[in-house]
């Protein structure tokens, strides 16, 4: 043993006076390294997120983007290669999700089970690939990579990207990016080219599934500087390839997201988006250990209103960078921190994107890192006398409690309504949350196998709307829906004020002036309700309900049939609904053509709605 410590400290010292490159840290102490790869390890923990993650093959979609994404996505029926690969949706370009969830609809259509189960497979694989390169990046110690992947698996921040099919991009885009980052690391070892063009591959597939991918260049500096690379000429004509696609990336993504996603700059100031840029990099720090309160939508704070703890933000974040600089020799600690902060830095608030403060789905990636370095500390810091005990009792822990609170959080995602029951719990005064609650609810009323729950269901939908208004008297979702919930209870002079207001908050929306003209058409105020429905389709000529308000008023108010009968036809063209084929009925027997009339009839009552049996008199 003495001889072999002296011909290790000889070859040390020469190593040192030759090295021009940094080492790859190794532990202070001897570590138990596998004779093989530990299948069984890692057996354990897809079986853990597998039996975890399994109720969510039960839930519904929501209405928080899944109808945009999938139940309304007409892309998806056929499907539309082209558009596919050309349309943004939702704000966003990542072809291979909607091509993903285009292949879920030939299998299923519309049933969720499907697209749920990719979303759980998607997941475990991605555990699966977590597991492998922490093996690989910690020397293959078992045990650094069976923590890092339960963290991985079980968090309950990463319930979000799996439960939520809308996110069925943070999945898919996981799973190419570690693919990237385990074929780099084989040509970092191994120095084959064919590596370095298959991580591109799966760098480009990455991207295609979803824009945070760009961030992946940097990452791949990391695995550089974890390898021991010098940062020489080598290093960056390597990544020059990558960085190209990033910013042809990022500059499509910039141009798409600027017409709706990015917040408006008339809401915060600059100051304002520093505090939340600092205070969103440290909290989902925070919640890696601490992960609560757990919420699909961490609202903003009022304008003016900051609160202390975004206040005190930059102050945390300064002192966390001083405790970097002085862990800076440490190779663990700079790593790990580093893959946190690239793989998070560019969905931070400094921009203020969408409309949440904080975004669960965000730490899918970061908290690799973070785990990763958690457990290579322990490796290397712990005692061997006391190593085992506490390295065991953290995977308890992690699998206890974070299971726990995973468990708990996927049943919020069971369907629309526990959703946003549970954020209206977290936030009672948030608009969205209400808003989106109230669209369930009237969406609910409104379908006829709930004719008998049809004005409870309406005025629940009030309810959170008069909720959201207190919060906010200008929020326009709000207005929308608390408008249409008066109309179809009768009260079209309280839905009149309401439209009228959406057309002053939002002047170049049609929503507003279709609700306004229906409410005023209502009250029997023909002119007005002509002018509000002749200025939605000045913004928009394609307005299905603008062109069947205009109708319904020249067939009630002026009597002008055909003109109706045009209107409508134009509006069955743009978009088929059940009522402007029972208004197109009506014309056909008012000009006296009865076989059109009861087709039209008929169609309407196969689509849903309701065709009174007086009418059904009147066709005989």
């Amino acid at each position: 043993m003495f001889a072999r410590t002296i011909v290790a400290t000889m070859s040390n010292k020469k190593q040192q006076g030759k090295q021009k490159r940094p080492a790859v840290s190794r532990p202070a102490r001897p570590q138990p390294v596998s004779a093989g790869f530990p299948i069984a390890w890692l057996v354990v923990v897809l079986v853990l997120a597998g039996v975890l993650f399994w109720p969510i093959l039960q839930h519904q979609f929501t209405n928080w983007d899944d109808e945009p994404y999938i139940v309304n996505n007409v892309l998806l029926r056929g499907p539309d290669w082209k558009g596919i690969f050309t349309q943004p949706v939702v704000s966003n370009y990542h072809p291979l999700a909607v091509l993903s969830l285009a292949l879920n609809y030939q299998l299923s259509e519309l049933k969720p089970f499907s697209y749920f189960f990719v979303n759980w497979a998607l997941h475990l694989a991605n555990a699966g690939l977590v597991f492998y390169l922490a093996w690989q990046l910690s020397g293959k110690i078992r045990w650094v990579a069976l923590f890092t992947a339960l963290v991985f698996a079980v968090h309950p921040m990463h319930v979000e990207s799996v439960a939520w099919i809308s996110e069925r991009k943070d999945v898919l885009y996981t799973f190419f990016y570690l693919l990237a980052l385990l074929r780099y690391w084989r040509y970092l070892t191994q120095g084959a080219r064919a590596d370095y063009w298959l991580t591109f591959g799966f760098f480009a597939l990455s991207l295609l599934s979803k824009p945070a991918a760009v961030v992946l260049p940097l990452t791949l500096l990391l695995l550089d500087y974890w390898k021991g690379r010098a940062f020489d000429r080598k290093v960056w004509i390597e990544k020059a390839p990558f960085f190209v696609l990033s910013v042809a990336m990022g500059i499509v993504t910039l141009l798409i997201q600027s017409q709706k996603a990015i917040a408006s700059l008339d809401l915060y100031s600059v100051a304002d988006r520093l505090f939340f840029g600092c205070y969103s990099l440290v909290m989902y720090l925070v919640r890696f250990f601490v992960p609560t309160p757990l919420s699909a939508f961490h609202p903003y704070p009022p304008v003016g209103k900051l609160g202390w703890a975004i206040q005190i933000a930059p102050v945390v974040l300064l002192a966390l960078a001083g405790a970097l600089w002085y862990f800076r020799k440490n190779r663990v600690v700079v790593f790990g921190t580093l893959f946190y902060v690239a793989n998070i830095i560019l969905v931070v608030q400094f921009l203020a994107i969408g409309n949440t403060l904080l975004a669960e789905r965000y730490t899918y990636i970061p908290y690799i890192g973070v785990a990763f370095a958690l457990a290579m500390l322990l490796a290397q810091k712990v005692p061997e006398t006391s190593g085992k005990a506490l390295q065991w009792g953290l995977v308890l822990l992690v699998a206890g409690v974070f299971g726990y609170l995973s468990r708990q959080h996927i049943r919020v995602w069971e369907n629309t309504e526990t959703l946003w029951s549970d954020v209206i719990r977290h936030y009672p005064g948030a608009p969205v949350p209400r808003s989106n609650r109230a669209n369930f609810y009237y969406e609910q009323a409104v379908r006829p196998e709930n004719a008998a729950q049809y004005n409870a269901l309406m005025e629940k939908a009030g309810v959170d709307c008069d909720a959201a208004l207190a919060s906010n008297p200008n929020h326009f979702a709000s207005l929308d829906i608390r408008s249409l919930v008066h109309i179809r209870l009768g009260r079209p002079e309280e839905a009149a004020v309401l439209a009228a207001r959406m057309t002053q908050v939002e002047k170049n929306n049609p929503k507003g002036y279709v609700l306004s003209g229906t409410a005023l058409q209502r009250l029997k105020r023909y002119d007005e309700a002509l002018a509000n429905f002749s200025r939605a389709l000045e913004l928009n000529p394609n307005e299905a309900d603008a062109l069947n308000g205009r109708g319904t008023v020249l067939f009630n108010g002026k009597q002008l049939y055909r003109e109706a009968l045009a209107d409508f036809d134009r509006a069955i063209t743009i978009q088929p609904k059940g009522e402007t084929y029972l208004n197109r009925s009506r014309c056909y027997l008012m000009l006296g053509d009865m076989v059109q009339a009861r087709e039209n009839a008929e169609k309407a009552q196969t689509m849903g709605t309701v065709v009174q049996q007086d009418y059904w008199d009147l066709l005989q």
